[in-house]
C-alpha cells in the first residue's frame, strides 16, 4: 500500500510538472497584452475562488503556513513572468529548474531533513541536464536575474509545502496561499488593462484553473508522500515539458546537447525514484 501511495504521488507530481511546463508559452504570449503583475493577479483570483468553493473558509491555523507559501510562490511567479519579457520559453523553464539544486539544501537547513546520497546525486545530475538544455543561449541563462530569483522562490515554496502539508487540508491551505498572492499583487496592478478581453480570457482561465488550481492541488497531494528533494527533481520535468512545448508549438530549435540534457534529467529522476 505504501508503494502504491508513492506511485500515485509520483504520477501527481509529474502531471503537475506537465501543467506547469505548459505555462511558459502561454505566459510568453500573454505578456504582449497584459502586464506581468496583472497576469499573476488574475491567476490567483481564479484559484482563490475555486479553492474557497471546494474547501470552505480556513481555520486560523492555516493562515501562517498559507501566508508563507504565498509569499515565496508570489516571488517566484512575479520574477518568472517578468523574466519571460526578455528570455525564451525554453530558457525560462531551464533557469527556473535551478530549484532542483536549491531545494535539498533549503530542506536540510530549514526542515532538518537529511539529504540522501541518491537525492544529492540526482539533483546535481538533473541540473547538469538542465544546463545542457540551455547551452543554445548561455547569454540569457546567466543574465536573467529575475528567473534565478524565481528559482529561489519556488525552492522555498516546495520546502514550505513539505513543512506544513502533511496534516492540513490542501484546499484550505491553497486558498490562503492564493488569496495572499492576489493581495500582494494589488499595489503593483496596472488597472488600465486589468479587464478581461476576449482576446486572452481563455488563456487566463487556463492559467487560473488548470495551473493555479489543478497543478498546485496535485503538487500538495503528491508532497504528502514525497519529500521535497525528490519532489523538486520530479518538477525538473517542468523544464523538459516547457522545452518540448517550445519545440513543437513555438518553433524553437534544439541541438544534440539539448536532447542529451533531456535524457540526463529523465535518468536522474529514474535513479532517485526507483526502489
Amino acid at each position: 500500500m505504501i508503494l502504491k501511495n508513492k506511485n500515485i504521488a509520483i504520477i501527481a507530481l509529474v502531471t503537475s510538472a506537465l501543467l506547469f511546463g505548459s505555462t511558459f508559452a502561454v505566459v510568453k504570449d500573454l505578456i504582449s497584452s497584459l502586464s506581468p503583475v496583472n497576469i499573476v493577479f488574475l491567476r490567483y483570483v481564479i484559484a482563490s475562488i475555486l479553492f474557497l468553493f471546494i474547501g470552505g473558509i480556513p481555520e486560523k491555523k492555516y493562515l501562517f503556513p498559507g501566508l508563507l507559501m504565498g509569499i515565496f510562490l508570489w516571488i517566484g511567479y512575479i520574477t518568472q513572468t517578468i523574466g519571460l519579457e526578455t528570455t525564451s520559453t525554453i530558457n525560462s523553464g531551464v533557469v527556473t529548474g535551478f530549484y532542483i539544486v536549491l531545494t535539498p539544501i533549503f530542506s536540510k537547513y530549514i526542515n532538518k531533513k537529511t539529504i540522501k546520497r541518491k537525492n544529492l546525486i540526482g539533483s546535481i545530475s538533473g541540473f547538469i541536464g538542465i544546463l545542457l538544455i540551455a547551452l543554445n543561449d548561455l547569454d540569457q541563462l546567466f543574465g536573467n536575474l529575475f528567473t534565478l530569483i524565481c528559482a529561489t522562490g519556488y525552492a522555498m515554496h516546495i520546502v514550505m509545502v513539505e513543512r506544513y502539508v502533511k496534516d492540513m487540508s490542501i484546499s484550505k491551505l491553497m486558498f490562503v496561499q492564493s488569496i495572499s498572492g492576489a493581495i500582494f499583487c494589488i499595489p503593483f496592478l496596472n488597472f488600465s488593462n486589468l479587464g478581461l478581453s476576449t482576446n486572452f480570457i481563455y488563456q487566463i482561465i487556463f492559467l487560473g484553473f488548470v495551473v493555479n488550481f489543478c497543478a498546485f492541488y496535485l503538487q500538495l497531494f503528491g508532497q504528502k508522500s514525497i519529500n521535497a528533494s525528490t519532489a523538486s527533481l520530479l518538477f525538473g520535468l517542468e523544464g523538459v515539458f516547457a522545452l518540448l512545448i517550445g519545440v513543437f508549438f513555438v518553433g524553437e530549435i534544439l541541438n544534440f546537447l539539448n536532447w542529451t540534457g533531456v535524457l540526463i534529467i529523465l535518468f536522474s529522476i529514474f535513479y532517485v525514484i526507483k526502489e
